[in-house]
């Protein structure tokens, strides 16, 4: 029986290819036009987001109200905002279930916290 040949070792590809790194921001080119954005910063702006959600409401879009206010609780820290608002946090978790169907009262509420922090 003859023996079995063995390839070399194989050396690193010089793609990129691991997975930690797919994620990574692309970068620039030096003078271009483009900008780097986050929408982070304009999420937690309340006062944008309160002009956010009146222009939804004026609209009649209530999705698009619902997805607003999940973006903007997804970048603020929810213990000082369900205290700022006077809801329970059990009601503003709720709030913010996929199925959630909100009493005007707690909407009325969050509102108002956007506002008075704005």
């Amino acid at each position: 029986m003859g023996k079995i040949q063995t390839s070399k070792k194989r050396e690193k590809s010089s793609k990129n290819t691991s997975k930690d790194k797919v994620s990574a921001r692309p970068r620039l080119k030096v003078g271009s036009q483009a900008y780097d954005y986050s929408a982070a910063s304009e999420l937690a702006n309340r006062k944008f987001i309160s002009e956010a959600i009146a222009d939804a409401l004026l609209d009649g879009d209530a999705d698009a109200v619902r997805e607003i206010l999940l973006s903007h609780l997804e970048q603020v820290h929810k213990d000082h905002f369900y205290k700022d608002a006077g809801i329970s946090r059990r009601a503003l978790f709720k709030l913010m279930e996929p199925n959630a169907n909100p009493t005007l009262e707690s909407l009325a509420k969050v509102c108002r916290a956007l506002a008075e922090a704005a």
